[in-house]
């Protein structure tokens, strides 16, 4: 099997859970990232889920959460 390099400088699929309650009004500031909320064992956690163009970008959206006194749960980067 071949695994692909990754290039910090192209576009990559993200998956960003965070704890707390993020509304989807708030997509156009975290990239265009789609913005779903669910609780999980009774906490609100809200998923981040789309293409950010570059490493950059990602860690543009990382800077936000940070920000915004979000709790960083995970941050998957899912192969396109």
């Amino acid at each position: 099997m071949t695994q692909k390099r990754y290039d910090a400088d192209t576009p990559s699929h993200y998956v960003i859970t965070v704890r707390g309650r993020v509304g989807q009004e708030w997509s156009a500031w975290f990239g265009g990232m789609a913005i779903t909320c669910a609780l999980r064992e009774g906490v609100p956690h809200s998923t981040l889920n789309g293409v950010l163009a570059d490493q950059s970008a990602l860690h543009g959206v990382l800077a936000r959460i940070r920000d915004m006194n979000l709790v960083l749960v995970a941050v998957v980067r899912v192969s396109l």
